[in-house]
């Protein structure tokens, strides 16, 4: 092993036993070309280091193996980031979320291409539970999950993970990718139209939708059409969008208010009106919409629901929904008390207030 991969190592166990992982963290970020330069002797170096006791010393290096154009034995590979992220120490990745993440979306990409998402489910669920500080704390990773859930058509455990109620960001090196919160989203609403949830899936799509943004992304949009399908099962009629999306998203999306039957063969990819005709009759017979075919001009014209509410079924709904309205009221003071004390918020609202005391000050000057 060349001299500096043997520095690397041995400030690598250095700084661990010290608990410095900070200054780890520095030298993992600044060591990814010397790895990169000596690809034959990574294995040595992972021979030479312990998975508990230095993570981040083996993430640089799976990091970098991962990052090779063409990976020469995936199967190796594979089984070395399978064991890393089953026992490496949660406390020390926390420190390089952004490496350990990146780690976690190269693994995704490689099955992906391979044709190959089951085999990265359990390993994306131990993933998570490494980089999160609570169960309520969303990461880039739950994107991941849930991609590989929906391509191998197993969906079930991703729902744990759509279930719960995201009230944190995991910040990977102080930043999160818009994309990635996007991607949960609309990953979540298309695992719960496959479970036939259905009034799940329409929340999650419209998180996606609603998100605000200078202008609207090709996952909103394909949320957005999926919102439309989703809000005619369940509701009969495209439900409206809340009041607070964006302006933007709002204009954009007028033009998919009208739905003729080819338009939705076109837009679920099926192969004529005919059939999106007969799926529609399905869903009519079986209750799941309510609606009439206009056989002249193929249109749908879509009706409420004659559901009047006042059973004792739904009141108990009801009152369980109350219920959940309460819990999350406590939860919205909870974490405005946090941002009122926090210093970022107290010294960027005093500067806003001395910006118009000055302005009002030269106005009466």
């Amino acid at each position: 092993m060349a001299s500096a991969l043997e520095q690397f190592v041995n400030n690598v166990r250095q700084l661990s036993a010290q608990g410095q992982m900070t200054q780890l963290c520095e030298l993992i970020n600044k060591s990814g070309e010397l790895l990169a330069k000596n690809l034959s002797h990574l294995d040595t170096v992972l021979g030479a280091l312990d998975i508990q006791e230095h993570s981040l010393g083996v993430l640089a290096v799976l990091f970098v193996k991962f990052s090779m154009p063409n990976i020469p034995d995936f199967e190796t590979l594979f089984s070395q980031v399978q064991l890393f992220i089953s026992t490496c120490n949660g406390e020390h990745i926390r420190y390089a979320t952004d490496t350990f993440a990146g780690l976690c979306h190269q693994l995704t990409n490689a099955l992906v291409e391979r044709k190959q998402p089951l085999r990265g489910i359990s390993i994306l669920k131990q993933a998570i539970d490494k980089m999160q500080m609570n169960s309520n704390q969303l990461t880039s990773v739950h994107a991941d999950l849930c991609q590989l859930c929906l391509l191998a058509k197993c969906f079930k455990p991703a729902v744990p993970f759509l279930e719960l109620d995201m009230m944190d960001i995991c910040k990977e090196n102080g930043a999160y990718d818009a994309k990635h919160f996007l991607c949960y989203y609309y990953y979540g609403g298309m695992i719960y139209t496959g479970l036939k949830n259905f009034e799940r899936a329409l929340y999650f799509f419209e998180q996606a939708i609603t998100t605000p943004a200078m202008a609207v992304s090709h996952i909103m949009l394909e949320a957005y059409k999926k919102y439309i399908l989703v809000s005619l099962i369940l509701h009969g009629k495209v439900q409206q969008l809340p009041k607070y999306t964006s302006q933007i998203v709002g204009r954009f999306i007028k033009t998919f208010l009208t739905l003729s039957l080819q338009d939705m063969a076109s837009r679920v990819q099926l192969s004529g009106p005919q059939e999106a005709e007969k799926y529609v009759l399905h869903m009519i017979e079986d209750g799941e919409i309510y609606a009439s075919i206009n056989q002249k001009d193929g249109m749908v014209c879509f009706h409420d629901n004659p559901e009047k509410y006042n059973n004792p079924a739904m009141l108990h709904k009801i009152d369980q929904e109350m219920l959940k309205c309460i819990e999350l009221d406590e939860k919205l003071k909870s974490m405005d008390q946090e941002i009122t004390v926090n210093p970022q918020f107290v010294q960027k609202s005093m500067g806003t207030q001395e910006d118009d005391v000055g302005s009002k000050t030269s106005s009466y000057s």
